[in-house]
């Protein structure tokens, strides 16, 4: 007779075992696909004319654009003619939204949004014949810019007629109509939640005072509770990012909108595999952890096509190349399994006369991990905190390279402690905690980087 351990022993040597085959036979017959994730193309019709969209620098006006400007045509149109040179077998692509050139609305109307979507839209379908395309407006997909309204709009029937062939479908048309959402099945059976989230946003006055503009938050529980009953998995897309964003240390979303939106995320962190956003124009990723601290769903900011830089009196934005990515998935579970980021060198192709688009990284060799799960990615985060060269990599990314070592050799302690806790804290208090914990902490008792290693651990382990 065996005894009472050594039974266990055995019990729980064969739950692993099938564990073990389960997860083989699973990982056996996924499949890996590919989309493309394009965003922010800022499209300025003048650029060869009046240059409205170019910030008070001289710009050099070369033909793929400049550093103070919007997107010209012939750099639009490279971006997406590359996109089809390097994978056109791709199973969809996300087209996260901002293709108007930051224009003043003086010399913009619902005509010009609606021409510039227009040309957009039929470069894609000419490009990639086929392939849907989930589309989202961005904040300057609107005429006067920014206000988004609640109420049935032209522009949100306009642009529904453009992507009518993409959204499929009466019923998510009439959500689109409404305001600007839809949600639609791929072909490999992931659920795709496309988001109007410019309704959110601080700088549109039309919302600010309401609870739940066109309805998208309820729709959105009914889809995600509907999803999850039906064993789905799903991706979610949208312009405006919520969180708290470094290093502009700026939370996009009303208060009120951030956090029913973090709260409906978190919810259903276990059927949302990944989260793609357009708007900081910048390369970035977020954790959203779920209530108990642990990685729920991670967050994909791409960096944008417009070499655009911000400028005002107080602030100015750091240069970046123009960017278009790739990424791989499982079509089982819609798991993102890396990214593969490509770039323009804008001076290189202006001299040139060529455009001169290159690998700049993919994501699981530059970070060291199998995959970009919500997992993986807190692995990543985690790594940051004592591994400097690793978070380097993440800052010469954050520019596209358009600052080489600059921004790097720039980023102090405190910079560093920005960053480490801008990925997983999504509110201004929550983040001021973090980094007060971390850079006062440390001035109050001492420098050594043992301690600011201690305190940043201790910093995410509260949120």
């Amino acid at each position: 007779m065996l005894d009472h351990a050594t039974r266990s022993r055995m019990y729980y040597g064969w739950i692993k075992l099938f564990c073990i085959l389960v997860l083989y036979s699973t990982s056996a017959g996924a499949q890996e696909g590919y989309f493309w994730h394009i965003t922010d193309y800022h499209y300025d019709t003048t650029y060869w004319s009046e240059m409205r969209s170019c910030n008070d620098e001289v710009p050099v006006r070369g033909i793929y654009g400049d550093y103070w400007c919007d997107s010209p045509w012939r750099l639009v149109l490279d971006s997406i003619n590359a996109m089809a040179d390097i994978e056109r077998d791709v199973d969809f692509i996300l087209w996260t939204g901002d293709n108007v050139a930051h224009i003043a609305d003086q010399y913009t109307n619902e005509t010009y949004v609606v021409h510039i979507l227009s040309s957009i839209t039929d470069a894609l379908k000419t490009a990639f014949p086929g392939v849907k395309v989930y589309a989202t407006m961005g904040n300057h997909d609107w005429y006067p810019s920014d206000q988004l309204p609640d109420t049935p709009h032209l522009l949100y029937n306009a642009t529904a007629e453009l992507w009518e062939d993409w959204i499929g479908d009466a019923e998510q048309m009439a959500n689109f109509r409404k305001g600007a959402y839809y949600t639609v099945k791929t072909a490999q059976g992931l659920r795709i939640i496309g988001l109007n989230t410019n309704i959110y946003y601080t700088s549109d006055k039309l919302t600010a005072a309401l609870t739940d503009p066109v309805g998208q938050f309820a729709w959105l529980e009914a889809v995600l509770k509907n999803a999850k009953v039906a064993g789905e998995k799903v991706l979610m897309t949208a312009h405006v990012p919520p969180g708290f964003h470094v290093p502009e240390k700026v939370q996009w979303f009303y208060n009120h909108y951030n956090t029913r939106f973090l709260d409906i995320s978190r919810t259903y962190s276990d059927i949302i595999v990944g989260m793609f956003f357009g708007h900081n124009h910048a390369d970035a990723f977020k954790l959203l952890q779920m209530s108990g601290g642990g990685p729920g769903v991670p967050m994909f900011m791409a960096p944008s096509l417009t070499p655009w830089r911000y400028k005002n009196d107080d602030v100015t934005s750091d240069p970046h190349n123009p960017a278009i990515r790739l990424i791989k998935y499982n079509q089982q579970n819609g798991v993102p399994l890396d990214i593969h980021q490509y770039y323009m060198n804008l001076t290189a192709s202006n001299r040139n006369n060529a455009s001169d688009w290159k690998l700049e990284y993919k994501a699981t060799e530059a970070y060291g991990q199998s995959d970009l799960s919500a997992v993986s990615i807190d692995n990543i985060i985690q790594a940051f905190k004592t591994d400097k060269s690793l978070l380097d990599q993440y800052i010469r990314h954050h520019s596209v390279l358009a600052n080489g070592e600059t921004t790097v050799n720039a980023c102090d302690e405190k910079c560093r402690a920005e960053l480490n806790c801008g990925f997983i804290h999504m509110t201004e208090g929550s983040f001021d905690s973090c980094y007060t914990a971390i850079v006062g902490g440390s001035t109050r008792l001492c420098s050594s980087s043992l301690l600011i290693v201690m305190l940043a651990t201790m910093c995410y382990t509260v949120y």
